[in-house]
């Protein structure tokens, strides 16, 4: 059985969505959208665990920016910002504020999937502190279980 990527969508777009559903519901992702925002978009990515989100810079009652400014508070989960804005200004802007990629419309679903899977493997890489970490833990463990021996 294939392990899914649970891909969370946060836009009002109709034509958005019905793009992803289509395009990405298939052995590799599983979609899931939302248009909530504020708490309710708190509650749905905690009952959802999403693997990836992609975020529409624009929508009506919270934009993009502010979305991607609040789920940066609950969750490190990467963040596409998906925008309209065909600027160099634009793409900064987003990833300055917490997104891990940023996509401008319109785009080729090889494209996004690109984009998808090599944000997915930079943010799940094992940092070189985690490493250290570990590695000391396990010294640890060994010193103290051959004083136990001794």
């Amino acid at each position: 059985m294939t392990v899914k990527t649970k891909i969370l969508t946060v836009t009002r777009d109709v034509s958005m969505l019905t793009l992803l559903q289509k395009e990405l519901n298939d052995g590799n992702y599983e979609i899931i959208n939302t248009e909530c925002s504020g708490v309710y978009l708190r509650d749905v990515i905690r009952a959802e665990t999403p693997d990836f989100i992609i975020l529409d810079i624009i929508m009506p009652s919270l934009d993009g920016i502010g979305a991607c400014l609040q789920i940066r508070q609950w969750t490190q989960t990467p963040i596409m910002m998906l925008s309209t804005w065909d600027t160099e200004d634009g793409a900064v802007r987003g990833l300055n504020l917490g997104s891990d990629t940023y996509l401008t419309e319109p785009f080729g679903i090889d494209i996004l999937k690109k984009k998808i899977d090599e944000t997915l493997e930079r943010n799940t890489a094992v940092d070189p502190f985690t490493i250290r970490h570990a590695t000391g833990m396990e010294n640890l463990l060994n010193r103290v279980r051959n004083s136990q021996s001794n």
